[in-house]
C-alpha cells in the first residue's frame, strides 16, 4: 500500500498516529513507505496551518511572489494534500 492511498482509507488522524509508533512500524511496513507517510503527514500540517486546503489554494493564487520557496514548498504539500482525496 502506498503512503497516499493509506491516508485515503484511515484518515489525516490515523496517519499522524501510525507515525508516533515509531520503529515497530517499519519492521510492517518499508522505511521508504514510512518516509512518504510522513511528508504527507508535514505537507497536510503546512496546509492546515494556512487555514486548510481552499485557504492555502487563494494564498497561492493572490501572492505575488510566485516562485519564492515559501510559496513552491506550499504548492507542493497542497498537490500531496490532493493526492490523498
Amino acid at each position: 500500500m502506498k503512503a497516499n492511498e493509506f491516508v485515503k482509507k484511515f484518515g489525516w488522524g490515523e496517519a499522524t498516529a501510525f507515525l508516533s509508533m515509531g520503529s515497530d512500524v517499519e519492521i510492517v511496513y518499508t522505511a521508504s513507505f514510512f518516509d512518504d507517510l510522513k511528508h504527507l503527514v508535514e505537507s497536510y500540517e503546512l496546509v492546515e496551518s494556512y487555514g486548510g486546503l481552499s485557504k492555502a489554494r487563494n494564498h497561492v493564487e493572490r501572492t505575488i511572489f510566485k516562485l519564492s520557496c515559501q510559496i513552491i514548498a506550499l504548492k507542493k504539500a497542497i498537490a500531496d494534500v490532493e493526492s490523498c482525496q
